[in-house]
């Protein structure tokens, strides 16, 4: 499936603009053919990962990040001292994304527990109030 730029607005929610902007920040990479960019199911995968991660707190300087560590380095490269030092601040930047989703994952566990408990306790209270 390959479809137009308006239709894959359209497919993914997002407008154009964002859609380009995402281009120019280099995390999506649409074929372009006489001017045209092509979208295909690869594109909305990416669009997919980009907006989980924002919504775990990611900006998109640090998604860019992600990808272009994740699609650019192989574990059996040699580093450098620079590339080294790199690899370790991103290393600690995605230790504490880690630990913040953890966080919110136990607030959310919280929250859970608590609208279960209240949902128990409406539940009793129309049962007791049946006519």
């Amino acid at each position: 499936m390959v479809i137009k730029i308006g239709e894959f607005a359209k497919c993914i929610d997002l407008s154009k603009d964002t859609i380009r902007y995402y281009e120019k920040m280099g995390l999506l990479h649409p074929e372009i053919k006489n001017k045209h960019r092509d979208y295909n199911e690869g594109h909305i995968e990416i669009i997919s990962t980009i907006l989980k991660l924002k919504q775990c707190g990611f900006s998109l300087q640090e998604i860019k990040m992600l990808f272009e560590w994740s699609q650019n380095t192989d574990e059996n490269d040699e580093l450098t001292e620079a590339e080294i030092q790199n690899v370790q601040q991103l290393k600690i930047l995605f230790q504490n994304k880690y630990e913040q989703m953890i966080q919110r994952e136990n607030e959310i566990k919280q929250i859970k527990q608590v609208l279960l408990r209240a949902d128990y306790k409406m539940e009793q209270l129309l049962e007791k109030n049946k006519g």
